[in-house]
């Protein structure tokens, strides 16, 4: 996170300080040259000539002065402007950072003293949970809860597909059919044979889920707040069609701790 960040953002406020020095102090010899132009113009002081040449002198230098108190005002501004926009670059830079490199994968606290293969499933999908949520912004707990859902623990895959993800008219990669189960919105249930997306490994899977949901029909999981909201819009979303779907995930969640990689408000 270094690399995006300012030690000390004083230098700018120097540089605003520096110019704003500059300028007070041409602001003042301005005002005695002023003086001295008055003085100068005074016909009851000075007449002839030569005092007219003189005052086109102090004309043109009160041109320059002028101009050059406009640029100093300019780089006053400007150093100004700076400032503001590195401090937010670097605030957005960070905010970015944090989100691509995120927080890591910690050992599975396990408080439901899960043991053998759903202990190892879940200890083999915590890594590829957090990087998708790193990289795409899917909560972990939801990329979990859902594996666990759809593939009974990873018992009942179809293919490396642990997420029941259909295939498609638009996916190009491997696929499998079978018979699977569907619910009406009334509750009662019916089979029917879809083609589901397979892939050459698990890792793929999660990668191809995290990136389903960053769609736009999906963005409502991405930008919901916690975990209970994530399971109720992945569910109004259409991901599934069981109408106990999103009180099935956040069941999971809470009764296998799978929150404990999300981010915390």
């Amino acid at each position: 996170m270094e690399e995006f960040e300012v030690s000390d953002y004083g230098i700018f406020t120097d540089a605003v300080n520096t110019t704003n020095t500059l300028k007070s102090q041409i602001d003042d010899c301005q005002n005695r040259f002023n003086s001295a132009k008055n003085i100068v113009s005074d016909n009851n002081t000075f007449m002839g000539p030569v005092c007219d040449n003189v005052i086109e002198m102090f004309n043109k230098i009160d041109s320059l002065i002028t101009d050059m108190t406009d640029n100093y005002n300019t780089i006053n501004n400007y150093m100004i402007e700076v400032a503001d926009a590195y401090a937010k670059g670097d605030k957005d830079a960070t905010s970015v950072l944090l989100k691509l490199k995120g927080s890591v994968a910690s050992d599975y606290s396990n408080p439901a003293g899960l043991s053998g293969n759903r202990l190892n499933f879940v200890n083999s999908l915590k890594d590829g949970a957090v990087e998708a949520y790193n990289k795409y912004g899917v909560l972990p707990s939801l990329t979990m809860a859902q594996a666990i859902l759809e593939s009974g623990w990873g018992n009942s895959s179809i293919g490396n597909n642990i997420f029941g993800i259909k295939a498609g008219s638009g996916w190009t990669g491997k696929t499998k059919t079978c018979k699977t189960g569907e619910q009406n919105p009334d509750g009662s249930r019916y089979t029917i044979t879809a083609t589901f997306r397979d892939y050459d490994s698990v890792a793929e899977s999660v990668e191809d889920h995290a990136k389903l949901l960053t769609s736009s029909r999906y963005q409502p999981v991405i930008n919901s707040s916690n975990y209970k909201e994530a399971c109720v819009n992945v569910k109004k979303c259409g991901y599934a069609t069981d109408v106990n779907y999103a009180n099935s995930l956040i069941n999971i969640i809470e009764s296998y701790g799978l929150d404990q990689w999300d981010p915390k408000a």
